[in-house]
């Protein structure tokens, strides 16, 4: 088998998979069962303060399937945002590198970076003189995952060994770098909300979605 053979066939292979997933998770409003998402993450997070808000109407009519938490943190002057989407509908997650651009917003740069607790998307977007620093990644059971697909196939074979939920989407967005630099302060925080999911899914206290 050549190498294209080879290609065309592990693509048809995900294609499938991702379809099976896609019918797995069933239209409904978050996971098979209601999850408590602001019990995830804390809104004291070391030295980060988070204030809650209402999201926008729209982004329900956009995603109905889908629960929303939206959080403002800050620490001495820098501020940012932290937006979690849970679902069982595969459908419901998508990468920031296509929801933004549908906002007139231009990728710079992509890629993954590393940090203490964990593996994390990054990404910079620019629109006319705005700047946005972005980190992002994913959650599906206990299974934490810096890609959209690898999140989608964790979910089938979380879904496939009984586990359904919960799954959610985690973004931050750098608001105000406050004197820093904006990639610094999006490293630091992510990780922070990482270091909470680590320990509430090390501790036995999370909820997993069980069929």
């Amino acid at each position: 088998m050549s190498r294209v053979q080879a290609h065309a066939v592990i693509v048809t292979v995900l294609l499938v998979a991702f379809t099976v997933v896609s019918r797995l998770g069933a239209p409904g409003t978050g996971s098979d069962r209601p999850v408590n998402m602001e019990n995830w993450v804390p809104l004291q997070l070391g030295e980060w303060k988070g204030e809650q808000f209402d999201p926008p109407a729209e982004w329900k009519d956009q995603l109905p399937a889908a629960q929303f938490l939206l959080r403002i943190y800050s620490n001495a002057g820098t501020v940012v945002e932290l937006l979690m989407i849970e679902s069982a509908d595969p459908g419901s997650f998508h990468s920031p590198m296509f929801c933004l651009p549908g906002a007139g917003w231009t990728p710079k740069e992509a890629g993954t970076e590393k940090l203490e607790n964990g593996e994390v998307t990054k990404a910079e977007f620019i629109q006319d003189f705005s700047h946005l620093v972005v980190r992002y990644w994913y959650l599906a059971g206990d299974r934490l995952t810096p890609g959209l697909w690898w999140h989608k196939w964790n979910m089938l074979s979380n879904k496939l060994g009984g586990v359904s939920g919960p799954n959610f989407s985690f973004r931050v967005t750098v608001r105000q770098p406050g004197g820093r630099k904006p990639e610094e302060a999006a490293n630091e925080f992510a990780d922070q909300v990482l270091k909470a999911l680590r320990q509430k899914l090390e501790s036995g206290e999370a909820d997993l979605i069980r069929q």
